[in-house]
């Protein structure tokens, strides 16, 4: 296992039966035996997905909505059960999309080894004090969720990405050493899916329920990763009883993003689906572009750093081409 989340599971189920018994196809029942057993092993810390609604500057404390947002990263590093942050740019164009300000322009995805969703904000209180600090005259959720189920197409490993990584952070741990950051790939897409309803969501079949698998028919099982899928418990904001969305899923479907439309086809795919359960559900696709780790560079520093690595790319391509010719 390296130290990125990107290593493909190449283990795949070849044979389906397609045979009836009964009326029912038995091609429906292996699938179903497949999807319940891809269900186990989830994490058993707490993920904190954060969305924003609205971007505006968070003043007069600070003077624009990524300042204030990797704020908010940078204390989260201090929670005792902090493991790491992934904040994510809306696909293509999110830098511009910050900057002007437009809704659900990024989001933040924190992992928290060791704690519940319930009391992830009771074990440091600081944080949602910072969330309320950074995120000042927005519209913002910061919901903590468990991880109910996860889909990858793999038998081998049953595990979701989440759960793979904890446990080899604590076997790095064990051993008196200090764990890396295990970080998403920039290159892949990530689909975001939110959704709010009042009906159960069955885990043994979710992937169908949210057109997962419509999604990596679209863009292949060669490019397909793997997904999960999030229940929401609570909110930084101890007033909110009712949350944005009751369940939310991240998708990655792999380095697919220079299509756009197949893209947009695993996007269509997946909103088609969870429309049965709301009509208002929130699909769209990211990219990762910053793993934050309990240390190293400080996240308010992390754009310069990007802008930097970018103007060397340039460089590095226009020398390259001018001495070609």
């Amino acid at each position: 296992m390296t130290t990125r989340m990107t290593t493909r599971m190449t283990t795949r189920m070849t044979t389906r039966m397609t045979w009836r018994r009964g009326g029912v196809r038995a091609s429906e029942r292996a699938s179903e035996r497949a999807m319940t057993e891809k269900t186990c092993g989830v994490y058993d810390g707490t993920v904190v997905v954060h969305v924003y609604d609205t971007l505006s500057a968070p003043k007069p404390i600070f003077s624009s909505f990524l300042e204030g947002a990797l704020h908010v990263a940078e204390v989260a590093r201090a929670h005792p059960n902090f493991a790491s942050a992934h904040f994510h740019y809306a696909l293509n164009d999110g830098e511009n999309a910050i900057v002007e300000g437009l809704p659900n322009a990024c989001f933040n995805f924190m992992t928290f080894d060791d704690v519940r969703a319930k009391k992830v904000w009771d074990a440091f209180g600081d944080l949602a004090d910072a969330i309320e600090m950074g995120h000042a005259n927005q519209i913002e959720h910061a919901l903590a969720c468990d991880e109910v189920a996860t889909y990858a197409p793999s038998v081998a490993e049953p595990r979701s990405v989440l759960a793979q990584t904890c446990a080899k952070r604590k076997e790095i741990q064990a051993q008196g050493k200090e764990a890396p950051v295990f970080g998403f790939d920039e290159s892949n897409v990530v689909m975001f899916v939110g959704v709010k309803t009042t009906s159960a969501v069955d885990v043994a079949t979710w992937m169908n329920t949210f057109g997962i698998v419509n999604a990596e028919a679209v863009v292949g099982a060669g490019s397909f990763q793997d997904a999960s899928l999030f229940e929401v418990v609570s909110c930084s904001k101890s007033s909110e009883r009712e949350h944005k969305f009751t369940h939310v899923a991240r998708v990655s479907l792999g380095p697919c993003g220079s299509d756009a439309a197949k893209v947009k086809a695993a996007e269509d795919a997946i909103r088609r689906a969870c429309q049965s359960m709301d009509a208002n559900v929130f699909v769209a696709p990211y990219a990762c572009v910053y793993n934050i780790g309990k240390r190293g560079t400080p996240p308010g520093a992390l754009p310069a750093v990007r802008e930097i690595n970018r103007k060397k790319k340039e460089a590095a391509a226009q020398g390259y081409v001018a001495a070609k010719n």
